[in-house]
């Protein structure tokens, strides 16, 4: 079973399963808070994705990254780049820098031009080429929401290419 953890500032857990059920496993996805994490830190997740800054229980939190296989990471949160020490794991970025592998290249009210701009390898060794394409999103998210959903469904190569 792959698990994946979450943390980050919105609880979209019923977009997700309301959009892209048939796309993920979303009894798979677990959406972490910093302040219950200590109960999650023996979970061996095998993608974690950070879209939040890390305040509180940071070793902790690096500890669940050094066990997984994946780690999706906001490089716009350059805080959080401090959790990268002496990983080796597979890392993808998103973010609006523009090194980043997953940025937007365009938003307008209710889609989003998203740019995967480096190759990455899903979860199943697909290797996913660099390519531009467009993502319909609800209001209720923003663009940094939909490039985190985005990373998940390549990932795991969700996503009709």
């Amino acid at each position: 079973m792959s698990l994946i953890g979450i943390l980050t500032e919105y609880n979209y857990s019923n977009y997700l399963k309301q959009n892209f059920k048939d796309k993920l496993d979303t009894s798979q996805i677990f959406f972490l808070k910093e302040n219950s994490i200590e109960n999650l830190k023996n979970i061996k997740f095998q993608t974690v994705l950070i879209g939040k800054k890390v305040n509180q229980n940071k070793n902790i939190i690096k500890d669940i990254i050094k066990n997984a296989e994946y780690l999706v990471l906001n490089t716009d949160i350059t805080d959080n780049l401090k959790l990268l020490d002496n990983l080796n794991i597979e890392l993808i970025t998103y973010g609006f820098n523009s090194k980043a592998t997953i940025t937007a290249s365009s938003v307008d009210d209710n889609k989003i031009i998203i740019c995967l701009q480096r190759a990455i390898n899903s979860v199943f060794g697909v290797k996913i080429e660099p390519q531009e394409f467009e993502m319909n999103f609800s209001k209720e998210l923003n663009t940094y929401d939909v490039m985190e959903v985005t990373s998940l469904l390549l990932l795991y190569k969700s996503l009709k290419m």
